[in-house]
């Protein structure tokens, strides 16, 4: 592909679809409020409606609630971008086209980048569904239905219930006796990360999990804690001045906000656990 092909609007649209693709943490969040978003800076208004009261009817006159609803901002804060060149004698000489696959690889490193930024909402969690000192080795489905209950005491929905696991911890899971993997996945096995289902979690593995010295941090909760908004905003393309190269050069901006607290839990797992 040249850059006399090069179409920015069809470019953005495909590395927005490789970005789905290669994003874990895109399956672990919701994107109700994805708004307009033009730039870096750019806010999204979240409207949360108040809570409806029931009244017991005595055949009198009711009462009408007035409603009041409360707001919060999802601020677009992160702006990653990507450029590279293509020298013509490479592309001559590639058995592939390199242009396209320099896009795909575009797409993977942002990818990393926004599961990255995913994950480290894990420490706006509620402080009730932090799970201290979770040793996946010894008894990780018991920790998944503790998990759970901590979900449904907070009544988080059952359905769509999500835990991410680095592959040391999902290791220890299957060799669980207990644990029950879903015997009939049909095409969800090409879904990149899905491991199956266990404890009334879909379970998802990745290497992007947080960690500090000491403590890894996987995540358990619903698509209902967290919401995300992202858009590709520019992508370009032409000729280098000084060298017989095609550049190319993306920007993709995003945000996340924890709006459901209680709809988001921790394992702290113990690192040489």
């Amino acid at each position: 592909m040249s850059v006399n092909n090069f179409k920015p609007t069809i470019w953005s649209r495909e590395l927005l679809y490789s970005l789905k693709k290669n994003l874990i943490g895109l399956n672990l969040v919701n994107r109700n409020y994805q708004g307009e978003i033009t730039n870096e800076g750019n806010k999204v208004k979240i409207t949360t409606p108040a809570a409806i009261t029931v009244g017991n009817y005595t055949g009198a006159d009711i009462a009408f609630q007035s409603l009041t609803s409360s707001q919060q901002e999802l601020e677009i804060d992160q702006a990653k971008f990507f450029a590279f060149l293509v020298d013509d004698v490479d592309q001559a000489q590639a058995n592939v086209p390199l242009m396209q696959s320099y896009m795909q690889e575009s797409a993977f490193s942002l990818g990393k980048e926004a599961d990255d930024f995913i994950f480290s909402a894990y420490s706006d969690a509620d402080s009730a569904n932090v799970i201290e000192d979770a040793d996946f080795s010894a008894g990780a489905f018991e920790l998944l239905t503790e998990a759970g209950a901590r979900l449904s005491e907070a009544n988080v929905p059952e359905q769509g219930r999500y835990v991410v696991l680095s592959p040391r911890e999902f290791k220890e899971l299957s060799n669980d006796a207990a644990f029950q993997r879903a015997s009939d996945l049909g095409d969800q096995t090409s879904r990149f990360g899905f491991q199956g289902m266990a404890a009334g979690f879909n379970v998802w593995m990745s290497n992007n999990l947080v960690e500090d010295s000491d403590t890894r941090y996987g995540m358990f909760g619903h698509n209902i804690a967290i919401t995300f908004a992202d858009q590709i905003i520019k992508t370009e393309a032409g000729r280098t001045e000084k060298k017989f190269s095609d550049f190319v050069k993306g920007l993709h901006v995003y945000g996340k906000k924890v709006v459901r607290p209680t709809a988001l839990g921790v394992f702290e797992i113990p690192l040489g656990s």
